[in-house]
């Protein structure tokens, strides 16, 4: 089998995802059943089938792995979920929030007897990576919201317990710790950029250069993976490329060995990881550079897709949970694209016709895109579709950005060479942002991905991508079969968005206490703020873009106007915001917080019409939404609303329980047909995020928002 660690690494890939969707049970028997069939088949055809059947046994393995991980590391942490529980260890991280509050993270000794990595909010002190740290609270389980999916992203990393309620919390100074020192360099740095570089340039430059996005504005970073260019935010094999050219440069041409050359190119490697935070997908990189460049000690020649297979075994071996992680997929996909399906294509195209470097460049983003979009459909809301134009002109520009920031990382940001360099770096980041945000702001430079339709589409086109790489024969019908599948389901992605649909959806979203209603068919919107002014923004937003929604008709602000309003303004940059209604007694509120038209509305009430709908807003905090014949109500524990009346589906957004007040009689006094949300059967409110669809007859059909 030629590429033995190619397709190994790649089937044991498969069993290992394949085994973070099914349960411990499932995942066992699938296992049994392929090693079964990988032992019948060799005992039976012998050779002929043993590349088979090495392929059967490492998807096997997978599967395997990340069962057994799941029953004895993962179980045997939560197992504390909802206890009081004391933890020692060493912190290996914290992150600052305002409010001086800190999120810790601690790996160390759950009462005394099992060994976990657990997070844990805290008054901000002067602890520091390496201190020995001792903390008491009841320890809480991870889970998913609509906004963030914590559970996922941090089982990932290893952190399956968050402390809540801590009641101790102490800690002690260690004399040295190189991942304190690494970290101590990397604020140093940090402070040198942003003293010597206007805010918003300073944090594209922090994202490239460190993976650390947090301090670019929401919308800037939507632009900026609009345009094409998020994967540069995500430290991986560019930035180790651009790292490891730079010091063989130099190394190379020392008069040593080539066993001390290549020593010395992995101490800057290594380096560079811990200041990249040691994320998955640098990690990888770290690897592959690792292969490529220790081919030469053996006097070998590098593949980059056997590298890759050895370095997914690598990394997920002691770490299965990794395989749900965005960037560490994402990083896999976009080598694959680039190190193997690029050259493979590029190959056959220059039997026929020469390619010049430009055209080799789009060829290879073109794949990256086309191999990454499946990956992209399980973690984002949206993915580019100009990323091959785009980054022939952005990407350039971002390297120079690199090479200037790690020769402010050799220099030690010391002024001399910091100065002029971030200088340069500062009209390479205003560039980028100004193209990002031209590029970005084009309706057809991105397909938003929450719809059925395209999920559905995209599914079939991977599984058909993955049959025809199996099935057929020749590298070359192999490649173009997989590739047509997925730009098939690419086009059509794109193409659903603007075919018509006179549907109209009511969807309220809720985070904590505070909900909202949108109200919207395939392009435009209406929201509603029902509830805790503006605390549900976040999802809102989330939501429309996942929808494909660019236009906002009308923000209906039905309490706490001083604080959504400026909230909303702020979340809806990016939107085409027709019309703010707020209450009359806050209408002083509008000149100062809100660029759109405002409009004061009186206590009693209105109505305002769009496509196919209407949204009537009562007194008492009561909404009904009209369509094709269909009536919604939703309001308030203290809304008052006639029996007298009957509604498709009724939804109370805030109460208490249904058998102490009068709302138990209401809901008793509607149609049969009216459709209630319930939770703990007791209560008549919105539990979860829930979307109820009007179709064109009248119909109405609902189900949660995941």
């Amino acid at each position: 089998m030629k590429r033995k660690m190619a397709y190994i690494g790649s089937f044991y890939l498969i069993g290992l995802f394949s085994a973070s969707f099914l349960s411990g049970g499932c995942s066992t028997a699938v296992a049994a059943a392929l090693a079964l069939s990988a032992v019948s088949a060799a005992a039976v055809y012998g050779k002929r089938y043993a590349n088979a059947a090495v392929c059967l046994l490492s998807a096997a393995l997978g599967l395997l792995l990340y069962a057994g991980y799941e029953r004895l590391i993962y179980d045997n942490v939560v197992k504390y979920d909802g206890y009081d529980v004391k933890i020692t260890g060493k912190l290996l991280d914290f992150s600052e929030y305002s409010g001086d509050i800190t999120l810790y993270t601690v790996k160390g000794v759950i009462n005394g007897d099992v060994s976990a990595e657990v997070s844990f909010w805290a008054d901000s002190s002067n602890a520091e990576i390496g201190d020995e740290i001792s903390v008491v609270g009841k320890a809480a389980a991870l889970k998913d919201s609509y906004t963030f999916p914590a559970k996922s992203y941090y089982k990932a990393k290893g952190i399956y317990l968050r402390l809540n309620k801590v009641s101790d919390f102490s800690y002690s100074h260690t004399d040295f710790s190189f991942r304190r020192s690494v970290n101590n360099y990397r604020e140093h740095i940090l402070k040198v950029i942003n003293s010597e570089m206007e805010s918003d340039c300073a944090a594209v430059m922090t994202a490239m250069l460190f993976g650390d996005k947090s301090a670019i504005d929401s919308s800037e970073k939507t632009l900026m993976y609009r345009a094409g260019i998020g994967h540069i935010m995500a430290v991986s094999g560019v930035h180790l490329s651009v790292v490891c050219s730079f010091f063989w440069f130099v190394i190379s041409r020392l008069p040593i060995n080539r066993y001390f050359r290549f020593g010395l190119l992995m101490v800057p490697v290594l380096c560079f990881v811990m200041l990249a935070g040691m994320s998955n997908s640098v990690i990888r990189a770290a690897i592959m550079i690792a292969l490529v460049y220790g081919a030469g000690l053996f006097r070998r020649r590098a593949d980059t897709f056997n590298s890759l297979g050895i370095a997914v075994i690598l990394l997920t071996a002691a770490s299965p949970f990794a395989v749900r992680d965005a960037s560490f997929l994402l990083s896999v996909a976009g080598v694959f694209g680039i190190g193997v399906a690029a050259p493979a294509i590029t190959v056959e195209i220059e039997k026929k016709h020469r390619l010049g470097n430009t055209a080799r460049s789009f060829i290879a983003s073109a794949c990256v895109m086309v191999v990454v979009f499946p990956v992209t459909l399980l973690f984002f809301d949206e993915v580019s579709v100009v990323s091959p134009l785009s980054n022939l002109i952005l990407l350039p520009i971002c390297t120079v950005i690199l090479v200037c920031g790690i020769i402010v990382m050799l220099t030690g940001g010391l002024a001399f060479a910091a100065v002029p360099v971030l200088t340069v770096c500062g009209f390479c980041c205003r560039a980028v942002i100004v193209i990002s945000e031209f590029i970005g702001r084009l309706r057809f430079s991105y397909i938003p991905l929450g719809s059925d339709f395209v999920r559905t589409v995209n599914i079939i086109a991977a599984v058909a991508a993955m049959l025809s790489m199996l099935l057929f024969g020749g590298k070359k019908r192999r490649i173009f079969l997989s590739a047509g599948a997925l730009v098939m389901a690419m086009l059509l992605s794109g193409v659903y968005r603007y075919i018509p649909d006179r549907n109209i959806t009511v969807a309220l979203l809720k985070d904590g206490s505070s909900v909202t209603a949108v109200i919207h068919d395939k392009n435009s919107a209406c929201i509603v703020d029902l509830k805790k002014g503006g605390g549900a923004a976040g999802s809102v937003v989330k939501y429309l873009n996942k929808s494909g929604i660019y236009k906002v008709e009308a923000v209906i602000l039905n309490t706490d106007a001083n604080t959504s309003l400026p909230v909303y303004t702020n979340s809806l940059k990016l939107f085409d915001t027709e019309m703010i209604l707020i209450p009359e007694e806050s209408i002083s509120l509008a000149d100062s917080c809100s660029s759109a038209e405002t409009v004061g509305y009186s206590s009693d009430g209105g109505c305002i019409g769009s496509n196919g709908y209407t949204v009537s807003f009562l007194s008492g905090g009561v909404i009904v939404v009209n369509a094709s014949g269909a009536d919604i109500i939703m309001y308030g524990s203290d809304s008052e609303i006639s029996t007298e009346s009957s509604y498709s589906a009724a939804v109370r957004y805030s109460g208490k329980s249904a058998e102490n007040d009068a709302d138990a009689d209401i809901i008793a006094a509607m149609d049969d047909g009216a459709e209630v949300l319930v939770k703990k059967g007791n209560r008549v409110f919105i539990g979860e995020n829930v979307k109820f669809v009007i179709y064109r007859d009248g119909k109405l059909s609902s189900e949660e928002i995941k």
